[in-house]
């Protein structure tokens, strides 16, 4: 299993400052640019007190059933006593995900990675998972995702089984400790010097599917292939019934779709045909958007 909650990972050089609210049944940013002294006078378009602002974002923002629009209402408002800007901060606007999604829509999914990034403005941008896209702009490497997106990560939900906030594991990268809304809670810090500099942080919280048992198949028979899901943090199980897509560049699936059980467990057929001893049929095993989580080599003799 993956560790759940909201964690903050400091010292990302970062220079905005961000409220977060991360509840069972959403979690979004508000986001500000922090003032240097005299700055907010001279460049907000109003002034508001945090109490007051507060209130407003204790009540997330859920416009056209959880589409992921970005609620820009009040931004400019210069917040002279915003909480860790001594000098106060410019308010740029709030973004939210819920766990729904947005109805007709499959975004949210086993193996998400949803992710609210800011643009080079500053602005709070819609959510998104990182996989459903076109295969052309499936990027696995962090930084190249952002730098294709001309954007900043703030807010990263790590889904790798689609369900409610509490299982998902949740990360907000910033420069100093967040504002908390409504009770939210931390649970855990890291340093963003200690995470490896490979730009794929994020596939030790997910799963892969492996062969529970060597295979060989008969030139021109079949073979039945026993399967497994796996977390790929620690090994572990994956207990989860799971829709999986199959793919192979030899041989022949008579299924190209397989669902594990409720223990992660399942299995299915290929066969050689027209194939001769010596030869390997390789079987890639995708999710719904992500390509890959397994590779599975069989012997043909």
């Amino acid at each position: 299993m993956i560790e759940t909650g909201l964690h903050v990972i400091y010292n990302t050089s970062s220079r905005l400052h961000y409220a977060v609210d991360v509840q069972e049944s959403y979690a979004g940013i508000a986001v500000f640019a922090p003032c240097d002294a005299g700055e907010g006078v001279r460049d907000g378009v109003g002034v508001v007190t945090w109490a007051n602002l507060a209130a407003e974002l204790a009540t997330p923002y859920d416009y056209a059933d959880g589409a992921g629009f970005v609620d820009l209402h009040g931004n400019g408002i210069f917040v002279p006593d915003l909480p860790g800007c001594p000098h106060g901060g410019i308010y740029k606007g709030r973004s939210y995900v819920f766990p729904d999604g947005m109805r007709g829509h499959d975004e949210i999914t086993d193996h998400a990675l949803i992710d609210i990034m800011t643009d080079n403005a500053g602005f709070p941008q819609p959510w998104r998972n990182r996989f459903a896209q076109s295969a052309r702009e499936k990027v696995d490497l962090s930084f190249r995702h952002r730098a294709r997106t001309q954007a900043s990560n703030a807010l990263v939900i790590f889904m790798p089984i689609k369900g409610p906030l509490s299982s998902a594991r949740i990360e907000i990268l910033c420069d100093q400790d967040p504002i908390l809304l409504n009770g939210t809670t931390v649970a855990g810090r890291i340093d963003d010097a200690t995470i490896p500099n490979d730009g794929q942080w994020f596939k030790q919280f997910y799963f892969h599917a492996v062969a529970t048992e060597t295979l060989t198949v008969l030139a021109g028979g079949r073979a039945h292939v026993p399967i497994a899901l796996r977390w790929n943090g620690d090994g572990a199980p994956c207990a989860h019934a799971l829709a999986l897509k199959l793919d192979s560049d030899a041989g022949y699936l008579p299924k190209r779709r397989l669902t594990t059980d409720a223990n992660g467990v399942g299995n299915f057929v290929i066969e050689a045909l027209g194939l001769s001893p010596g030869d390997r049929i390789a079987v890639k095993i995708n999710t719904e958007h992500y390509t890959a989580i397994g590779k599975i080599i069989l012997e043909v003799v």
